[in-house]
Formats: C-alpha cells, sequence, structure tokens
C-alpha cells in the first residue's frame, strides 16, 4: 500500500495517538463509571476517561484496520458490561449520563469484530445485548416516566430520561443543529430509523450464523415491516432524498443532512432511491468533503453540527452508503477530499481534528465548547479511507 509521505506522517501521528488515548479504568472514579478493558476515548484531554458510545463505532473501524482488534473487543465487551448494569448503553461513562444513550450502533461493532474472530460463543452473547438494548430501550414506551422512543407506527424517536427537546437533541449525536429546529422530540429521525432497520438486519444476519432460522426470519420481517414504513413517510419522490419525519405534525420535514444518506448505509434504500440520494451529493459537497447539512435556512444562533462543518463519522456513513450501491467514483471522490484536507491542515497545525470546515478546508467553525484536538473517530475513518481506498 503506496499511501505516500505525507499519509505516511499521519498514519505515524494516529499509530502514536491510540497510545495517548487509550485509558482503563476498572473502578468508579467520582462521576466516571468503571469498566472491565482499556478502551480509545475520543482524545486524551477533554474526553479522557470517556468511552463515547456512537464514537467507537468509527474508532473500532481504525483499530481494527490497524490490527488492535483486542482493543477493540474489549470496547464492546465495555457496552455489554454498561448495558448489563444499568439496562442501557449511556452515551458516555459517565453517572450523570445514565439516561442519556446515543445513536446505536452497537451490531455494527458487533459484526466488525466478529469479522476478525470469528468467535461464535463471543457473537451468540453479544448478540443478547443487542435485542435487549433494542427492545428495552429504542422501541420503550414508559409511559410512567415519559422516556417513550416507540412513539408513531413502529418507528422510534430521541428521548433521554429529561424528556426535553434540547437533551433528547444531545442523544441524537448531533449537539447541536438546526436539523430538529429545537424540537427533537417530535421527530421520527431518519438516520435512528436507518440505524434500527440495521439492527434488525444485523441480528438477523448473527441468527443465521448461529443457526437458529426462526429468529432469523422474526428479525427478517420487522426489518422489512421498518423499511415499507421509512419509505412511506420519509421517502421524498419529488425530492429524491430521505428526511425527518413530524409526527407530531404529520409532515416530512425538508431539512437537508447528511442523515438521508444513512438509508443507503443501512441498505434500506432501494437502488432506484440510491441513484436519486446521489444526485443530492452535491448540496453537501465542498473541496474538503462534505457539510452536514444545507446551507441557508439555519439558526441564527450557529451549531456545530451545521455548515459548513464536516465530521469524519458522517464522511463514512456517505461513503459507504455509496460503495453499498456500486458508486465507487463518488465515493472515492468524496474520500480523496476528505484525506487531503486532513493532511493538510495536519501538516499545518500538527494535529487531526474533531470537525473540520469543509468549506475553507480548515479546522471546524466552534461550537458549543472549544475545538478538540485528537480525534478518536477521526483517526479512525482516516485509516479506514486508507484501507479502503489506497
Amino acid at each position: 500500500m503506496d499511501t505516500g509521505k505525507d499519509y505516511k506522517k499521519c498514519l505515524r501521528y494516529i499509530e502514536d495517538y491510540w497510545k495517548k488515548s487509550t485509558f482503563y479504568l476498572p473502578k468508579d472514579r467520582g462521576v466516571y463509571i468503571g469498566m472491565p478493558n482499556p478502551f480509545v476515548s475520543a482524545n486524551g484531554t477533554r474526553f479522557h476517561n470517556d468511552q463515547f458510545y456512537w464514537d467507537s463505532y468509527f474508532i473500532i473501524l481504525g483499530l481494527v484496520e490497524s490490527g488492535k482488534i483486542r482493543l477493540a473487543k474489549g470496547m464492546v465487551d465495555n457496552f455489554i458490561y454498561l448495558f448489563e448494569k444499568f439496562g442501557r448503553i449511556p452515551s458516555r461513562n459517565r453517572y450523570y449520563n445514565l439516561g442519556i444513550s446515543q445513536l446505536p450502533f452497537l451490531t455494527s461493532m458487533i459484526m466488525e469484530i466478529f469479522s476478525k474472530t470469528k468467535d461464535k460463543k463471543w457473537l451468540r452473547k453479544a448478540v443478547k445485548t443487542a435485542e435487549k438494548e433494542l427492545k428495552n430501550y429504542w422501541m420503550n414506551k414508559d409511559e410512567v416516566s415519559g422516556e417513550i422512543h416507540l412513539v408513531y407506527r413502529g418507528l422510534s424517536r430521541y428521548c433521554d430520561h429529561y424528556v426535553t427537546h434540547h437533551t433528547s437533541e444531545y442523544e441524537s449525536g448531533w449537539d447541536i443543529t438546526s436539523r430538529f429546529n429545537d424540537h427533537c422530540l417530535d421527530y421520527l429521525p431518519v438516520d435512528l430509523n436507518s440505524c434500527l432497520y440495521k439492527y434488525e438486519r444485523d441480528i438477523a444476519e448473527i441468527y443465521h450464523i448461529t443457526g437458529s432460522r426462526t429468529k432469523q426470519r422474526n428479525y427478517l420481517g420487522r426489518a422489512d415491516k421498518r423499511r415499507k414504513t421509512v419509505n412511506k413517510l420519509m421517502w421524498n419522490k419529488k425530492k429524491g432524498f430521505f428526511f425527518d419525519y413530524d409526527y407530531k405534525k404529520k409532515k416530512q420535514s425538508n431539512f437537508y443532512s447528511v442523515a438521508g444518506f444513512y438509508p443507503l448505509w443501512a441498505n434500506l434504500a432501494s437502488k432506484e432511491q440510491a441513484e436519486r440520494v446521489r444526485e443530492n451529493l452535491r448540496k453537501f459537497e465542498y473541496k474538503g468533503g462534505l457539510a452536514n447539512t444545507q446551507k441557508t435556512g439555519l439558526s441564527k444562533e450557529f451549531k456545530q453540527h451545521d455548515y459548513p462543518n464536516g465530521w469524519a463519522n458522517q464522511q463514512w456513513i456517505v461513503i459507504r452508503g455509496l460503495l453499498n450501491y456500486g458508486f465507487e467514483e463518488d465515493a472515492k471522490r468524496l474520500a480523496t477530499k476528505w484525506l487531503e484536507m486532513n493532511r493538510k491542515v495536519f501538516l499545518r497545525t500538527g494535529k487531526f481534528w474533531e470537525k473540520y470546515n469543509v468549506v475553507k478546508c480548515d479546522v471546524g467553525k466552534e461550537g458549543r465548547y472549544p475545538n478538540q484536538t485528537g480525534f478518536g473517530w477521526t483517526n479512525g475513518v482516516f485509516v479506514k479511507l486508507i484501507s479502503e481506498f489506497f
């Protein structure tokens, strides 16, 4: 693999940074929840001792490519431990975050690990946690507390234990964005329900591997039902794109965000739909890659998950989605843009960053906290893209 001299410098930085951002916290310490295995945090400074939920999937992509399978598997086992202890996977291992999860990627992490270990005994254990998380958290109807995720026609929303629009938006991982118009609880998010579709398909595949045909058929049926509902509520044939659905007002959002590419990542979209979604790349694509949202119609207050910022995790979701439907040329173009921007900013600053301004090809526009260096999912996606395309 010839990645060129400059990419090799980036990869050396990332390899060193895995060590700097790996922590081991076997016992509780203050607000931090102890976990049985070492893990890679988002970075070694502001977020030390934190294992974030959705960050970990994108970090694991890089760890697996870097041959760090044991470390990656331990991170998944930490989530299984947290679920067994608390009945949910919190957004990170802090006690005051126990009432909030994040966009679920557990089955995706499980499948990444199993693809390397082929450990069916571990797979059988892991899938039990995924099933319970799907049923008891993401499809719950806790009428007493009001913390209800399953709200409309078999589809789910973000909703943390405070049951407020603001904190539910934090559960989405898009903290914060103009996408939900400050009314996150009212929306059926296309990314969340695409993830849950993939959960059902992944669980079906696991039961195929482990020999339970009845459970396989059951989860395939659930996934197909969810796919049909997502298509009915969230697919806009005229615009050729998937949108969040406001179930309170009974209408689609008209706000373009990269969440509309999640059906491609999850293999929920048809080939025809994927071709139409691909045509909308121009609404997001800039010199440095993909911005998270449309350029216009944003909040007066800048929100860090909006244009002009692009985030590594979302680049991967779109690129993997394009590859799923055979759009290799588009995928490689986007990957190259992102890698080159990361490289140039790294050569100038000596660091990788949490987010980037893809319009100016620079460090991301600052949001609700100072720009962070490191950075776990940026490093993981960089390694994965190098492996995929170079």
